[in-house]
């Protein structure tokens, strides 16, 4: 019988305009917030609505909007001055994958001594408890929205870290699907197949268990059956949804398993080389099941059904193939990149990226090793 632990300190709150319900849970730990974001979400309306929301509870806000593309460590200690120095009780998060982890490192370093360098080359570790942290991401692909870890680009030498927080961190999640209704077609198509990629490569990991695996394959599911509708049809509020309920479903399942190869890739990708992660792994998405065929053929069986492929008939290693036939027609119906060298790389880059992403504690949970050289082929094969 399998057996596993499952808990989750952040209390979630899931559904369309749950957003509104900001206000009553900023309140519950002061009267001053900061609201850790970027600024193109101020185009959205976004961000007006959620600043008024928490004033109408008599809650004052600051707006610390200057989570830039590619911003990189060094934001997370101007956003701790900010939140030290206006003695700032909450801290929000609105955005994507870098703006909510940079929001969690204020939420950890404004209550801790030093810099946040201290914390990225290990000579502190937390010892306070972090200020209340209120995430709401505007994608449906955070990986850590569950773990009391977080991700960030070393302003030093550009390398992706993960650094990890105290436990009980992150207060609340409001995952809200009518934010993403403004995102445009092109990167509505790209953050569902990073969530996409998340859910296949959580559910192969050596960390995966049963009920992972039923979050991830009812995710998976999700994902095939609306995002055409969704990147279509921007007012198709029940595609949104569901893609909305199949990124949750897949970050819970993320608590138990870990992310892999690609996820790897595309942060090195977006740190060194100011690639958007979710534009490098739809290239990668393909290469890596390819290559873990002969490792978990019957999970990738399983997937090509819950992608809804006809696989009767067929041997096993026939219908794991399905699965990545399905998602390179995927990608290809997307109009996205299928080749490295869309994004200006040098084949001369591909050994030095594979290097950096071994580094990444995701390595450790992947269903068939991999070194350097054997992920630099992968690359070569991708460029």
């Amino acid at each position: 019988m399998t057996s596993f632990d499952y808990s989750i300190q952040a209390a979630l709150k899931f559904g369309v305009d749950v957003i509104n319900r900001i206000g009553n849970l900023v309140s519950e730990f002061g009267s001053k917030a900061i609201i850790v974001t970027e600024g193109i979400l101020h185009e959205s309306g976004t961000i007006k609505r959620v600043s008024e929301l928490i004033e109408k509870k008599d809650c004052q806000v600051l707006i610390f909007d200057e989570v830039v593309p590619n911003a990189m460590s060094d934001i997370v200690d101007y956003g701790s001055e900010l939140a030290r120095s206006s003695y700032a009780n909450v801290i929000v998060g609105i955005g994507g994958i870098r703006t909510l982890s940079i929001a969690k490192a204020i939420a950890m370093l404004s209550a801790n001594k030093g810099s946040i360098n201290d914390y990225i080359d290990k000579s502190r570790t937390p010892s306070a408890d972090s200020l209340p942290y209120i995430e709401i991401p505007s994608t449906p692909r955070n990986p850590f929205m569950f773990k009391d870890q977080l991700y960030l680009v070393n302003a030093k030498d550009r390398n992706s870290v993960i650094l990890n927080v105290k436990e009980g961190t992150t207060k609340y999640v409001l995952f809200d699907p009518m934010i993403t209704t403004t995102l445009p077609r092109r990167f509505t198509a790209t953050t569902i197949i990073y969530a996409l990629a998340n859910a296949i490569e959580g559910y192969i990991s050596t960390k995966s268990n049963f009920l992972s695996d039923t979050l991830f394959l009812t995710a998976i599911k999700l994902f095939n059956e609306n995002i055409f509708n969704a990147v279509n049809m921007a007012e198709d509020i029940n595609s949104r949804a569901n893609l909305g309920l199949g990124g949750l479903l897949t970050c819970l399942g993320l608590n138990m398993a870990s992310t892999g190869i690609a996820a790897a890739v595309s942060f090195v990708l977006s740190g060194k080389y100011r690639i958007h992660k979710s534009l490098s792994i739809s290239v990668l998405l393909p290469h890596i099941m390819d290559y873990n065929i002969t490792s978990v053929p019957v999970k990738l069986v399983k997937i090509a059904e819950n992608l809804g492929q006809d696989i009767s008939n067929l041997s096993t290693v026939e219908a794991s193939i399905k699965a990545v036939e399905k998602i390179r027609k995927m990608i290809i119906e997307l109009q996205l990149p299928t080749r490295l060298e869309e994004f200006g790389l040098k084949k001369d880059d591909l050994i030095s990226i594979a290097d950096d992403a071994r580094q990444l504690e995701m390595f450790n949970y992947i269903p068939r090793t991999c070194s350097s050289e054997e992920l630099y082929e992968i690359l070569l094969s991708s460029y």
